[in-house]
């Protein structure tokens, strides 16, 4: 008989804290939910983010590509130009300007939320290759004043050069196919002459 009592004593108790537990028992549920809800929305946040830069990658990637591989051909032609000492024309520089960057230009507000191993490697490419597309025009002769093919040859060597390591990792990142290497024929030797003669 006592064990009842005491157990009515329990439910008597319990019946006068019960407004008291269904308030704990709902806030404690509501900051395990609160708390849930903020790590799906960090993990959501943090795969936009991821996707947002792959997709900056992969744009930025292309273009790349597709323009050091222009530039690597004018190369070629301005090097054997430089070999047989033949003049650049206003015509052939405009028939072989290689095209100006359009992705990077609309997306350059964005480089910023890329990891900061692509983001200086990224914009020196894209200065080499605004440097080389200057040089290029610097080539055919105004006034009586013509530049050495260096001029153009430089940056546009660097462009295709210093990009190699940063394109393979890009390529990993982007689950993109290797993008071929570019042949700059005899530009790297008409530099080295060029300078050679400079320096004599």
């Amino acid at each position: 008989m006592p064990a009842l009592s005491s157990f009515d004593a329990f439910f008597a108790i319990l019946k006068d804290w019960q407004e008291g537990i269904a308030i704990l028992t709902g806030f404690l549920l509501l900051v395990i939910s609160l708390n849930l809800n903020a790590r799906a929305t960090r993990r959501r946040e943090a795969e936009r983010r991821l996707n947002e830069t792959r997709a900056i990658l992969a744009a930025l990637y292309g273009e790349i590509v597709v323009l050091r591989e222009k530039v690597a051909v004018v190369a070629r032609l301005v090097a054997d130009k430089a070999m047989r000492h033949a003049d650049l024309g206003e015509e052939f520089i405009a028939e072989n300007m290689p095209p100006a960057p359009v992705l990077f230009e609309r997306l350059v507000d964005k480089v910023g939320v890329l990891p900061s191993s692509y983001v200086l490697r990224i914009i020196s490419f894209y200065a080499s290759y605004e440097e080389a597309r200057g040089g290029l025009r610097m080539l055919a002769p105004h006034n009586g004043l013509s530049f050495a093919a260096t001029t153009f040859l430089n940056p546009a060597i660097m462009a295709v050069r210093e990009t190699e390591p940063m394109l393979r990792r890009m390529e990993s990142e982007v689950g993109a196919e290797r993008a071929p290497d570019c042949d700059l024929g005899d530009a790297e030797n008409v530099v080295d002459m060029l300078e050679k003669q400079f320096r004599r």
